[in-house]
C-alpha cells in the first residue's frame, strides 16, 4: 500500500493516463503536497523520453481574486505573461528575458525521472517526479499551507 501524504484531493486525482499517448502539446499536472504544477509537452523522442517546459500561470483579472480563488491564466512564454499583465500594472518592470530551462522527462523502472546531466563531471542524474497525470491541465494555489 502507498502511503498518502498531503491533500486527499490531490492524492485521488493524480496518476491519471499515464499510458495515453504522448503527443507534442499535451498538458502535464503534477501533483505536490497540496500545490499542482502545470507543464507541457514540448517534443516527444519516444514514449519513455520526452521534453517538457513549465506553464508560467497568474492570476485572471478579469474574474474573481483575492485569497482563496483559483482562477488561473495559462501562458506557455514569459513574454506573453508579460504582455497580459501590463494591460493591468502598466507602470511595472516586466523582464521577458528569463525563460524557463526545458526539461527531459523520461520513464524508468515504472516512475517518471527528470534526466538531468551534470555540466562539470558529464554524469546523468535522475530525479523521480510523483503524482502526474498527462492530458490534465489543473493548477492549483494552497492558499493556507
Amino acid at each position: 500500500m502507498t502511503k498518502w501524504y498531503g491533500s486527499v484531493e490531490n492524492r485521488l486525482m493524480e496518476n491519471r493516463n499515464l499510458d495515453a499517448e504522448l503527443k507534442e502539446g499535451m498538458d502535464i499536472t503534477e501533483y505536490l503536497w497540496s500545490d499542482r504544477i502545470c507543464y507541457y509537452i514540448t517534443k516527444v523522442n519516444s514514449q519513455k523520453d520526452i521534453m517538457v517546459k513549465r506553464y508560467y500561470v497568474c492570476a485572471d483579472h478579469e474574474k474573481e481574486g483575492g485569497m482563496g480563488h483559483q482562477n488561473w491564466l495559462y501562458f506557455k512564454t514569459q513574454k506573453e505573461e508579460n504582455e497580459y499583465l501590463k494591460k493591468y500594472f502598466p507602470d511595472h518592470q516586466y523582464n521577458d528575458t528569463e525563460e524557463k530551462d526545458e526539461e527531459n522527462w523520461v520513464y524508468r523502472y515504472n516512475h517518471w525521472y527528470i534526466k538531468s546531466v551534470n555540466e562539470y563531471t558529464g554524469k546523468i542524474n535522475y530525479y523521480r517526479k510523483n503524482g502526474i497525470s498527462f492530458g490534465v491541465r489543473n493548477y492549483y494555489y494552497d492558499w493556507e499551507f
